[in-house]
């Protein structure tokens, strides 16, 4: 192997986080990424259906001359605390706290540390950018430029459009949503609220196709999933959420910034989000940013057939061709590899 992992751990107050650091071996000052998970509970590579988008960032990167940093969520592995009860706040203090201990290392240059992140985490890296001078540049990958509420429900009704609900069907799943999320902000109970959310679910699942319902097995463990998505739904971090703009924290960034979206994101459409972040960045007086849609690209960034989270299993486990190399040559032009 051309690079060396390491075991690492630093702390955010009384937040344990542990993860894995990879570096090219020769021992000198390197540019370093920090990558930054999306929501829920996802250890270091961000495993999701048999893919480990992390671990060959990782491992492309840091071929390539650069030190990753990648880290368990909270409440998951090795790293203390629990999902979903913090804020996108806090997660950005987590991030931050990744640059602070990277810094305090021999073989990190400390002038070139930044974030990459994805879904949550392309929201949160702006996030910390706007609150420190020490992050060099930030690369956001399938991050939203509306307001949570807004971005939730686009969602949520691109998700059901693509499974071939009609739009009779989502303009009751928009009521539906507008409801349960008027409850969270009111602090309803669970006896309000899980009514709605087992609505919700039922309409989504009667709207699919029959392909699509058979490889979500809808049938099973419905309970469960009422009983998940309703932990959610009344958690710090979805509260939070649905009232945060990110207008105020993208305006504030002036390092180099790489937006990236998937043309067929169900999760975070990407017509939308591009038009609005293009808009507040053109405002925002940075001109050294980069903002691209991949064709064919679905919210994990693979190439995909309609994009809907029903078919990830079915995927090859890899990028679309192209993704990672654009990522990695808008990197090296911007920071400084030491001679292999």
């Amino acid at each position: 192997m051309s690079y060396t992992q390491e075991e690492v751990v630093f702390s955010n107050n009384d937040v344990t986080l542990a993860g894995t650091l990879t570096l090219p071996r020769i021992p000198k000052h390197h540019p370093a990424v920090v990558l930054l998970h999306g929501s829920g509970p996802l250890n270091r590579d961000q495993e999701i259906f048999g893919m480990k988008p992390f671990w060959i960032i990782a491992d492309h990167l840091t071929r390539k001359g650069v030190a990753v940093l990648r880290y368990d969520s909270r409440g998951v592995g090795n790293s203390s605390g629990a999902p979903y009860h913090f804020t996108l706040q806090d997660v950005a203090e987590d991030a931050l706290a990744a640059i602070s201990y990277l810094k305090t290392r021999n073989d990190i240059n400390p002038a070139q540390i930044g974030f990459c992140g994805q879904s949550q985490g392309a929201v949160v890296a702006p996030i910390a950018a706007s609150r420190s001078r020490d992050v060099a540049f930030i690369i956001c990958l399938a991050g939203f430029g509306i307001p949570g509420e807004q971005a939730h429900i686009s969602q949520m009704t691109t998700i059901a459009k693509t499974d071939g609900a009609s739009d009779h069907e989502i303009e009751g799943i928009v009521v539906n949503l507008r409801q349960i999320i008027r409850l969270i902000r009111e602090e309803a109970g669970e006896t309000e609220i899980r009514p709605l959310i087992t609505m919700m679910l039922k309409n989504q699942c009667a709207s699919m196709s029959q392909e699509s319902k058979k490889e979500t097995n809808e049938d099973d463990k419905a309970d469960t999933h009422v009983d998940c998505v309703l932990s959610m739904y009344k958690s710090s971090w979805f509260r939070f959420f649905i009232d945060y703009d990110p207008k105020p924290a993208l305006k504030q960034v002036m390092c180099p910034a790489l937006f990236l979206l998937g043309e067929l994101d169900t999760q975070v459409p990407a017509e939308i989000n591009r038009t609005a972040i293009a808009d507040i960045l053109k405002k925002s007086g940075n001109k050294n940013y980069t903002l691209k849609i991949i064709p064919k690209a679905n919210h994990m960034f693979q190439s995909a057939n309609t994009g809907s989270p029903t078919e990830y299993m079915n995927l090859e486990k890899k990028f679309a061709p192209g993704f990672l190399e654009m990522m990695s040559d808008w990197l090296l032009e911007r920071v400084d590899i030491v001679a292999q």
